[in-house]
């Protein structure tokens, strides 16, 4: 492990830091995210859309003030 660390320009502590970190959120349960927004978001519901030539049935446009932009395709 030393001389793949070294190989790599890592020290050894540092690339099983990340071995480690790596291990941890590959184990872990997904979760949702709570996403908080600043201001009120406009909300846009599309039915069916094409994307690269293929339709998907149904997508979720959120748009915030700052100008985040969220889609949702299902």
């Amino acid at each position: 492990m030393q001389e793949f660390a070294s190989g790599i320009g890592v020290s050894k502590s540092c690339f099983e830091y990340w071995v480690r970190k790596k291990r941890d959120l590959t184990n872990s349960t997904p979760q949702f995210v709570e996403l908080i927004p600043q201001g009120k978001a406009s909300v846009d519901i599309q039915r069916s859309i094409k994307i690269n030539g293929s339709s998907t049935q149904a997508q979720i446009v959120f748009t915030f003030p700052g100008g985040l932009c969220v889609k949702v395709y299902g």
